[in-house]
C-alpha cells in the first residue's frame, strides 16, 4: 500500500504545476525546448479591427485639448466580429521564448537591451531575434486578437498603465552606469509570469506591456530592428503597432526582447 503522506506529497506538486500554469497555456511542444512555446499559423499582413470605444490619454499637467484628443486617442474595444484580413499571408511556424530575455519565469526583464545586443544573446545560445511578423501573430493567435489576451484594453490583465516617470535623457548618452542607475529609478517592470492573465493564445507571457520588445523589422522598414508591446506606461499598445523609429544601437530604459528559433521538426 502507498504511504498516505507520499501520496499527499504527489498529489501537492501535481497541484502546484497545474497552478503554475496559465489557462491559455497549451505547454511545451515536442519540437521546441522547454522553455519555448511552438507558434503556428497564418499571419496576414494587415489586420483590421472595427473599433467600439476610444479613449485619449493625458500625462499629469497636460491639458486634454481637442487636438491632443485627435492626436493620442486610443482604441480601448474592439469588435469580435469585424475584423479584416488583408494584404499576402504567410505561414507562421517557429519555437519562441515563453518570457522576456532572460526567459526565466520569476526572472526580472532584461533592459536597456539595444537590437544589436538581442542579436548578440539570442546568438550565443543558438537562438535569433523574432521577427515583427512572427511577434504579431504570437501576440494575435488565430483569431487575430488586438490584444495578446482579448478584444478589450484591460489594465489590471497586463503590466500597463503604470504612472509615467519623468526622465533624464542626457543619462542615457553617457557612461553605462549612469544610465543603469537612471533606468533603475524608472523601473515599473514586473517580474516574468507574475501576471497569469498577461499570456497569448500560444502561451506568450508579456507580449503586451511590461518591457517593449525589439524584433527583426520587416524588409521596407528603414532599420533593421524595430520595438514591439509598448511598455508598462503603455496601456492601449496591443498586437500591432510598431515603433520603428531607432537606431539598431538604440538603447533605453524599457527596451528588451525575447528569442526564437526554428522548430526541430522544421519543414
Amino acid at each position: 500500500m502507498l504511504d498516505p503522506w507520499l501520496s499527499l506529497f504527489g498529489l501537492a506538486v501535481a497541484m502546484a504545476s497545474v497552478a503554475t500554469k496559465a489557462p491559455g497555456d497549451p505547454g511545451p511542444h515536442p519540437a521546441c525546448p522547454e522553455d519555448m512555446r511552438l507558434v503556428e499559423g497564418v499571419h496576414h499582413e494587415r489586420v483590421t479591427h472595427a473599433c467600439l470605444a476610444e479613449q485619449t490619454s493625458v500625462k499629469p499637467g497636460e491639458k486634454d485639448t481637442k487636438e491632443r484628443a485627435r492626436r493620442d486617442a486610443h482604441c480601448f474595444k474592439f469588435a469580435e466580429d469585424l475584423t479584416v484580413l488583408e494584404g499576402p499571408e504567410r505561414p507562421i511556424r517557429v519555437c519562441m521564448d515563453q518570457f522576456e530575455a532572460p526567459n526565466r519565469r520569476g526572472a526580472r526583464p532584461m533592459v536597456l537591451a539595444s537590437f544589436r545586443n538581442a542579436e548578440a544573446w539570442c546568438s550565443k545560445r543558438g537562438r535569433r531575434v523574432c521577427s515583427e511578423r512572427e511577434w504579431e501573430f504570437a501576440c494575435e493567435g488565430p483569431q487575430h486578437r488586438p490584444l495578446s489576451y482579448g478584444w478589450a484594453v484591460n489594465v489590471r490583465l497586463c503590466n500597463s498603465n503604470k504612472g509615467w516617470k519623468p526622465v533624464d535623457f542626457a543619462k542615457f548618452d553617457g557612461p553605462r552606469e549612469i544610465a543603469r542607475r537612471e533606468a533603475e529609478k524608472l523601473w515599473q517592470g514586473s517580474t516574468s509570469g507574475q501576471y497569469p492573465t498577461c499570456v497569448s493564445p500560444f502561451g506568450i507571457y508579456d507580449l503586451n506591456g511590461n518591457v517593449e520588445e525589439w524584433v527583426a523589422s520587416r524588409e521596407e522598414r528603414r532599420w533593421p530592428g524595430a520595438l514591439m508591446g509598448g511598455f508598462w506606461a503603455k496601456p492601449w499598445t496591443g498586437c500591432r503597432g510598431t515603433n520603428d523609429a531607432h537606431q539598431p544601437t538604440f538603447a533605453f530604459y524599457e527596451t528588451g526582447f525575447r528569442c526564437c528559433k526554428e522548430p526541430s521538426d522544421a519543414r
